[in-house]
């Protein structure tokens, strides 16, 4: 007797089959399975997918507004960046937690079996938000990977960031986080979170580039870095936009070198499309994404992921990898001869591989981590958003929805 069985499940570009679940564990896929089961769920042909993954959340910082609000009007009406350093001296573990609570259950909701949630170090909020992170993963780890990367959003210029960022990988952050494109040495900064994730045996996940100059070259030096200490295939970065501003015979050697490096590259497509005012000492360039396309030549992974939900960076969001992978498609032009397909796997088995999850996907032996979304095919997904009818965790039903409309003309 299996536990679940969800019948007339709609796989991507194959046929209708029954997926039979035991113990968490996918342990029988066929066009129909005769045996019974404690639970049965009709996905009606609906599509079924492995469920999202989300490899980047810029998670303490998300509702910032309500923190804001709190805050006298002065500080409310201060460039957004400047007075994003007064809200996170109001950071607690406890406010972290709550409103870090609250964007997991959309990533529940949404589907997502898998997050990486960035949480800010620096002499403003100290290790608070880790704290509250590392409390969201003991509360969701039964049913979901997270992981939590410890994240020098102002770099090391602070005298007590890197005590603080050695602090919180000794806390159990589980990933060293870099951001070496807003310092003056950028590979100072560079050789600092490598020399910390060797000491704690960590992957690393760089912000590097976030901006369309030619100027800004950390992503060559984060690349160079990898191979040079043998951390091949442990490194993601995200955004890298400055690749898109370099001539092709400068940008080549680095695709290459990011390839041999054995990165993830991460493209966060709709944060992009909003322009970040930085002042000078941030750079006062426009944003933009990276050369996806000659990545996906050359072979090198390239995710997408929410970044950021309602901060001080991005306005908007509702952790929800659809909408994104929505993004990816207009933002990347993944539009016409069945292109949107290449984004699928920016949001299920790509970021999966740089998170490490070894057990992913819908076959059998895999984790029950399943996505039903009511459309007909991926393509209809992305355009409709529809409702993510079921969410299977680790072979638990999660959460399901429905949409209804009455049209009366």
């Amino acid at each position: 007797m299996f536990d679940l069985i969800i019948r007339n499940a709609q796989l991507h570009q194959a046929d209708q089959t029954d997926i039979a679940i035991k113990d968490g564990i996918i342990t029988k896929i066929a066009p129909k399975i005769a045996g019974t089961a404690e639970q049965e769920i009709d996905a009606a042909g609906n599509l079924t997918l492995p469920a999202f993954i989300n490899g980047q959340l810029h998670a303490c910082k998300s509702y910032w507004r309500r923190l804001l609000k709190t805050l006298p009007a002065e500080v409310q009406n201060l460039p957004r960046f400047e007075a994003a350093s007064k809200v996170k001296e109001l950071y607690t573990a406890e406010n972290v937690f709550e409103r870090v609570d609250e964007a997991m259950q959309l990533a529940v909701s949404n589907g997502t079996c898998a997050i990486r949630l960035f949480g800010d170090v620096d002499d403003a909020s100290g290790t608070r938000a880790i704290e509250g992170l590392l409390a969201i993963k003991q509360k969701y780890s039964p049913f979901m990977t997270v992981q939590v990367v410890a994240f020098p959003q102002d770099g090391f210029a602070h005298p007590k960031t890197a005590g603080l960022m050695h602090d919180a990988m000794k806390m159990g952050a589980d990933i060293v986080g870099g951001i070496p494109w807003i310092e003056s040495n950028d590979q100072g900064h560079i050789d600092r979170c490598f020399e910390l994730a060797r000491e704690f045996d960590a992957d690393l996940h760089f912000v590097c580039d976030d901006g369309l100059d030619w100027r800004l070259q950390s992503l060559e030096k984060v690349a160079a870095t990898t191979i040079k200490t043998g951390w091949h295939g442990r490194v993601s970065a995200t955004q890298c936009a400055a690749l898109a501003s370099y001539k092709s015979k400068f940008a080549w050697p680095i695709i290459w070198d990011v390839k041999e490096a054995g990165m993830t590259i991460f493209s966060n497509s709709h944060v992009s499309l909003i322009a970040t005012d930085f002042d000078e000492s941030r750079f006062p360039w426009p944003r933009g994404i990276t050369r996806i396309p000659d990545l996906l030549k050359a072979e090198v992974p390239v995710a997408c992921a929410q970044d950021d939900i309602d901060n001080w960076f991005y306005p908007f969001g509702r952790n929800d990898m659809l909408e994104v992978a929505s993004f990816m498609a207009h933002n990347g032009r993944f539009a016409w001869h069945g292109d949107v397909d290449q984004v699928l796997p920016m949001v299920t088995s790509v970021p999966a591989k740089a998170l490490g999850i070894k057990d992913y996907g819908l076959s059998v032996g895999s984790s029950a981590d399943i996505v039903v979304i009511n459309a007909a095919d991926w393509h209809s997904a992305v355009q409709f958003q529809p409702a993510k009818r079921f969410v299977i965790l680790k072979g638990q039903l999660a959460a399901e929805s429905q949409r209804s409309t009455s049209i009366y003309l």
